[in-house]
């Protein structure tokens, strides 16, 4: 189920006019109007660990915004820079290897992507590249700032994603700017390299990248680090301690999709594209969570409804905030 040459490849988006989506996304974000930035930007020194990852520790910084943690795997380290909750707790990670770093993902808000530039500026080692996960904006927003501050990295995503960019990037800027003002891009940063499937060493670190489509997004790399033991499942996979985002109706086949990630064996760390690394049991917990929304989709005609029952049956995930952002967008296009 990892290759291409399948049912992968095939894409299914409903069209939408920009003024409707722009409605709609508006309301979606009424959730997080509520978390101020002055209030969610106050330090955030410490991580909750989510499943105990092995060899991890806080690198906690005075006045810091978002937090960092440190996975270290012999001489590779990957930073992972956790946003608060006004940025819906995206992670950005950053490969060390011996020579460079390499980026993936850039943070929804411009003073976090701020923070992880400095971050990487102060490890002391250039920015090889930088790599775009998928095509949610709150991967990409930040992209302004990174590759302002690493002019000389080029930005990398699978081959569909610059055109997703390029024809829905700048709705998604304007959704978002009456929540966040001067705090989101104010351009579209588009890939202008493409990242195949496959092995690839870089900085002597071996990746292996997979791309599959209809799952929590349209479009969505993964990459595997054989020699690590870790892959870097993105939104492919959500913490048991928070909602997963469920804008798009691609239930089965991502249900399909985890388990193909499930097979994979001596993966034991797994790092996603909100909160902290987790354990293999995530998959597990995500194809539960999947399943049910499933459920409760088919049964419920409308997104108030279908928000409050996926709430009523994990009442102990936090972030009750996505499944609303997740029930607007999902009802929007023709069931």
């Amino acid at each position: 189920m990892l290759s291409s040459n399948s049912g992968f490849q095939r894409l299914s988006q409903a069209a939408m006019s920009r003024s409707r989506f722009l409605r709609l996304a508006a309301g979606a974000l009424l959730p997080f109007v509520g978390l101020r930035p002055s209030a969610a930007a106050a330090p955030n020194p410490e991580l909750a660990q989510n499943s105990g990852a092995p060899g991890t520790k806080d690198a906690a910084a005075p006045g810091r915004m978002g937090a960092i943690l440190v996975s270290r795997f012999g001489p590779v380290k990957i930073h992972s820079y956790l946003s608060p909750a006004d940025g819906f707790h995206v992670n950005t990670q950053m490969i060390e290897g011996p020579t460079a770093v390499v980026i993936f993902d850039g943070q929804l808000q411009l003073p976090y992507a701020d923070e992880v530039a400095s971050y990487v500026q102060a490890l002391g080692k250039p920015v090889d590249r930088i790599i775009l996960s998928h095509a949610h904006t709150d991967h990409w927003s930040g992209l302004q700032v990174l590759t302002e501050r690493f002019p000389d990295a080029r930005v990398f995503a699978l081959d569909g994603i610059a055109e997703q960019l390029r024809a829905r990037g700048q709705a998604r800027l304007d959704s978002f700017r009456p929540i966040y003002g001067d705090r989101i891009a104010t351009k579209v940063t588009i890939p202008t390299e493409t990242i195949t499937e496959g092995v690839q060493r870089i900085d002597g670190i071996t990746y292996d990248f997979k791309r599959f489509v209809d799952a929590e997004s349209d479009l969505q790399l993964a990459a595997l680090l054989p020699e690590q033991g870790v892959l870097m499942a993105f939104d492919l996979v959500f913490s048991p301690n928070e909602h997963a985002f469920t804008v798009v109706n691609h239930f089965d086949h991502w249900m399909i999709i985890l388990e193909s990630l499930k097979a994979l064996q001596g993966y034991d760390t797994i790092t996603i594209g909100h909160d902290t690394p987790v354990r293999r049991s995530a998959i597990d917990s995500t194809i539960a969570y999947v399943k049910r929304a499933k459920e409760i989709h088919a049964a419920s005609a409308d997104a108030k409804t279908y928000g409050e029952r996926l709430k009523a049956a994990f009442p102990d995930r936090q972030q009750a905030g996505w499944v609303d952002f997740s029930a607007r967008l999902l009802y929007a296009a023709p069931r």
